[in-house]
């Protein structure tokens, strides 16, 4: 492991433990083994490490997710694996969610961190529009196609849903629940 993956991890670990404002680049340094100097010279500002640590999280979970979904050609299919890959997602990226959702209490005191979370959240959501590409139009049960991005949206908006109700909770979720939602998309597709 190189030392900025070494800096990213112990920033995880950090965050995790304590609000963006309490954590500290000593106690980064301190986790990782990497001195602090050599941190800013990887992250200018602990702004700047937090951002990188969320954004490449989520840039590796939605491309192993695009992966799951190139070979899948059946729409049932495919909400069956994105339902499947966000459980599975949600007990091994839990850290990773608590930080997310503290982030979002956290920067949300100043513009400038506002503009910040809004533009990390835009990307956020183009990447998610890739997801929704890969449904393609689809059949709904009536009979009436609409846009896969909009289908894999709804699907995906209503995962995200329950993962943050539970992590504010700090539960884990239910099977049924995420079974419930596989139901209710799988039923809407013809």
């Amino acid at each position: 492991m190189d030392k900025r993956e070494k800096i990213l991890d112990a920033a995880k670990e950090i965050f995790f433990k304590k609000s963006f404002y309490e954590a500290t680049m000593e106690d980064i340094a301190e986790i990782s083994g990497v001195k602090k100097s050599t941190i800013y010279y990887y992250f200018p500002s602990k702004m700047e490490l937090v951002f990188e640590l969320i954004k490449e999280s989520i840039e590796k979970i939605l491309l192993r997710l695009e992966g799951i979904l190139i070979n899948i050609n059946d729409p049932k299919e495919k909400v069956r694996e994105i339902v499947k890959f966000y459980k599975d997602t949600y007990e091994e990226s839990f850290k990773l969610l608590i930080v997310l959702q503290r982030l979002g209490y956290d920067f949300m005191q100043t513009k400038d961190e506002k503009e910040k979370v809004k533009k990390f959240f835009k990307n956020i959501h183009n990447q998610k529009e890739k997801i929704g590409k890969f449904f393609g139009d689809v059949t709904l049960s009536t009979g009436k196609r609409i846009s896969g991005e909009i289908f894999a949206g709804s699907l995906l908006g209503a995962l995200g849903k329950i993962m943050f109700e539970h992590v504010s909770q700090n539960e884990p979720i239910e099977d049924r629940k995420f079974k419930e939602i596989e139901e209710i998309f799988i039923a809407a597709l013809s």
